[in-house]
């Protein structure tokens, strides 16, 4: 039984697949990269500790508000030849940059008023109330109609009907 010894580079690099893979299943990585799946797991528990790995990492989705404001800012404050190197360093795309400033600029749009809240939840709860009385009020007509079919059947039963004669 011989071990195999792997450099730092290759860790390194198995890890940054697995943790990149997106919808391959591990075992890809694996079979691509020959190496078995209990030892890439240990390799990035090992790997885990290194701040630089877990930014590389992350997917724009993922970051905090915090980030996001703070990746806005920088970005806006950077002249636009610089912008491209602060993309491809901070692994984003211009895309998502301009959606989270949409993002941030319809919440500071956006009232936070306390009492233009409660005036909307009256208003909705009128109108909660006012479906529910339809609601019942439907439902009573129906099971009268069914009462009155019921009641037609029974009578046709007994007495039979006048299609007959």
């Amino acid at each position: 039984m011989s071990f195999q010894r792997y450099s730092k580079e290759f860790k390194q690099s198995a890890v940054e697949k697995l943790l990149d893979r997106g919808f391959r299943p591990v075992t890809a990585i694996v079979e691509e990269l020959g190496v078995p799946s209990p030892t890439l797991y240990q390799w990035r528990k090992e790997f885990d500790k290194l701040v630089e790995l877990k930014n590389k990492s992350q997917r724009p989705q993922d970051r905090s508000p915090e980030e996001k404001l703070k990746a806005v800012i920088e970005y806006e404050s950077l002249p636009e030849e610089k912008r491209g190197e602060f993309l491809r360093r901070e692994g984003l795309h211009r895309e998502s940059i301009q959606a989270w400033q949409k993002q941030m600029e319809g919440g500071l749009m956006k009232p936070n008023n306390k009492q233009s809240d409660r005036l909307q939840r009256a208003k909705d709860q009128r109108r909660i109330k006012e479906l529910e009385r339809e609601l019942r009020r439907k439902d009573k007509a129906l099971a009268e109609v069914t009462a009155l079919l019921v009641l037609k059947k029974k009578a046709d039963l007994i007495w039979g009907t006048e299609d007959k004669e």
